[in-house]
């Protein structure tokens, strides 16, 4: 097959770095690959095949009719057998170009998220479903998101629960020189997510300054990057570090105490499958598709959303207590990831629902 996988922009974030993965393993599977990217970054992503860069315009991503060309012109040059949009502003990129030049190859969106928490307002709604009159098929991250996209579209084409999968490393490396010395000898816990309202930065803070009146010596370390970050940095105490976007997160999350995960909206977070390989106990708000990996005392720890006073609760009795006993918890998490969220598996999930798709069989279909 010959996919185009059109990304937001080379960046360490969740839905790009697993279509990077997803990529390179379909690679490495025999298809043919390329990575668009619509927006400027960095390119540190984890794919070795070819890349383009688009270098649209975000201040003029409502009528860029140019990009839409290109987006064209693309589909027309590589004679891709699915372009697949993945979050972001990708669908509105990809579904436009489609509706004005018209090319019939079949479009994909992965639904990475809670959709209902962004449709906000009747116009976005009407303009996201002239956008999805253009896509053929929805991969949607979790059973929750999926059901939540039906709801709030009255979705009736096919659409699958394909999640995201995650790499597996059997060493654990030394911190970075950096945070070591920032650190210490000090525990930590981390957050790993974009400085965007949904990830609940705010909230994150409250939480942890009930935990550090009990743990004085503790630190909680940001990862990522984002509008936010700038009002964040000015709220935080040396307590708390902001180590901005991240190459080496491999290194640094399997010394953490616990992931914290207090999202708002959410799909299912790549983050919260890397803690688990990494035997870190993961404690999260309960939305999107959260819970269908967090089952809470098995495999992490499951939080009413928005109670920040059990949150600090959970992680003070249940991870920081000298007595806590995560042994188990942390091997359920574990072998969850191993049997069902391995790359390699997730990636032949998506071969099949692609090649369902090209033959217009619908036996893949849990719509």
């Amino acid at each position: 097959m010959r996919i185009l996988q059109i990304l937001q922009r080379p960046q360490r974030r969740g839905a790009e770095i697993f279509a990077a993965q997803l990529a390179q393993n379909l690679t490495e599977q025999g298809h043919k690959i390329k990575l668009v990217y619509l927006f400027p970054g960095a390119d540190t992503l984890p794919f070795k095949g070819q890349r383009i860069h688009l270098y649209a315009s975000k201040s003029n991503r409502f009528w860029d009719m140019y990009t839409w060309w290109k987006i064209a012109r693309l589909v027309r040059d590589f004679k891709p057998d699915i372009v697949q949009a993945n979050a972001g502003d990708t669908l509105k990129y990809a579904g436009l170009s489609r509706f004005f030049f018209r090319w019939k190859t079949p479009l994909v969106f992965r639904n990475a998220n809670l959709i209902s928490g962004f449709m906000d307002s009747q116009p976005k709604r009407i303009f996201y479903r002239l956008l999805l009159s253009q896509v053929h098929s929805v991969a949607s991250v979790s059973e929750l998101c999926k059901q939540d996209f039906q709801g709030v579209f009255g979705w009736k084409k096919p659409i699958f629960h394909l999640p995201i999968g995650t790499k597996f490393s059997s060493h654990k490396l030394g911190l970075p020189v950096d945070l070591e010395n920032q650190l210490g000898a000090n525990p930590f816990l981390i957050h790993i997510g974009s400085f965007v309202p949904e990830k609940n930065h705010a909230g994150l803070l409250r939480i942890f300054r009930r935990l550090n009146k009990l743990f004085p010596s503790l630190r909680l370390v940001l990862c990522g990057d984002g509008p936010l970050r700038t009002k964040i940095e000015d709220q935080i105490s040396p307590e708390i570090i902001i180590l901005g976007s991240r190459q080496d997160i491999n290194t640094i999350l399997p010394h953490a105490k616990a992931l914290l995960l207090p999202s708002l909206i959410e799909g299912l977070p790549g983050v919260i499958l890397e803690a688990m390989a990494s035997k870190v106990p993961v404690i999260a708000y309960d939305t999107g598709g959260v819970s269908e990996v967090v089952i809470h005392g098995q495999t992490g720890f499951l939080i009413p959303i928005g109670d920040e006073s059990q949150f600090a609760e959970t992680l003070a009795e249940k991870v920081l207590a000298q007595r806590a006993d995560l042994f188990s918890l942390t091997e359920n998490a574990f072998n969850l990831v191993v049997d069902r969220y391995s790359i390699e598996s997730v990636s032949d999930q998506f071969e099949k629902f692609y090649l369902n798709l090209l033959n217009g069989s619908d036996t893949n279909s849990d719509s």
